[in-house]
């Protein structure tokens, strides 16, 4: 029982975020050891996929310091509250709502100097305190490594599967090792790995060309005994075509094997 008022208050919002997150659906948390392995892109599509297939998806950034979703998402605008103070999330299209930080800066270039307790605060309000709808998915886009916005987002959201983003090379899996062994220090539950850029789709012949030693990631999956859940390749001409029509690549060249691939992973979540 809360003995003093600042464990009341403690408990009343820790019952305000469990009635939020029973509205959310299933959680995944796309996290990678390091950064440049293409977790936000995988966000993004992800979410993309899942919305245009006619289910309610959040997404949520909480990389406040390389902030990217609102960039990768072409999605401009600012965020307003409701008349209860709660943060509304920005509707990129029908049936995926997005929030991040970006859209709370008014200069995209302005870097946010925040410490632990004020970052941990934050997220729990983005989690929290926003006016999510009723959602079927709900994916969480997180920094590189094992700060504070991951470990806390691992605390607040005990339902929560992550998953794993990496690339073939040596330097990334041993990141990524790391990364794996700190989340289930803190209990999380991770349900597999997906390699990215694991080979690059050839423009002219559109076959799969080896970048990395295919046996890099299987090994990470195998001893850290995590499912090994796609391997996705680089599509130059869906990255340029994506940015030319400023839209998701599984929306800017869906004909892509690349968009065929991430569709069929999403599908499966």
């Amino acid at each position: 029982m809360p003995t003093t008022f600042e464990d009341l208050d403690r408990v009343i919002r820790r019952k305000e975020m469990d009635d939020v997150l029973a509205r959310l659906g299933r959680k995944y948390l796309i996290f990678s050891g390091k950064g440049g392995v293409g977790k936000t892109t995988l966000s993004v599509n992800l979410a993309w996929t899942l919305a245009r297939a006619g289910y309610r998806v959040g997404l949520l950034d909480v990389d406040l310091h390389g902030p990217d979703l609102a960039g990768a998402l072409y999605l401009d605008a600012q965020l307003t509250a409701d008349e209860q103070g709660r943060l509304i999330p920005i509707q990129a299209i029908p049936g995926l709502w997005v929030l991040t930080i970006q859209h709370l800066l008014t200069d995209e270039n302005q870097a946010v100097m925040w410490r632990g307790p004020r970052k941990t605060r934050a997220i729990a309000q983005f989690i929290g305190e926003t006016a999510w709808p009723e959602l079927d998915y709900f994916l969480i886009d997180s920094p590189p490594g094992t700060g504070d916005e991951t470990l806390t987002t691992v605390h607040h959201i005990k339902d929560l599967a992550a998953i794993l983003v990496v690339t073939g090379h040596k330097l990334a899996i041993n990141d990524a090792y790391k990364a794996i062994t700190c989340l289930k220090r803190a209990n999380a539950n991770i349900l597999g790995l997906v390699e990215n850029q694991a080979s690059l789709i050839c423009p002219e012949c559109g076959q799969d060309i080896e970048i990395h030693d295919p046996l890099n990631a299987q090994t990470l999956a195998n001893k850290t005994e995590l499912k090994f859940l796609a391997r996705l390749p680089y599509d130059p001409k869906a990255a340029l075509m994506a940015e030319k029509a400023q839209k998701p690549l599984v929306e800017a060249y869906p004909q892509s094997p690349l968009s065929e691939r991430l569709r069929a992973f999403a599908l499966s979540l």
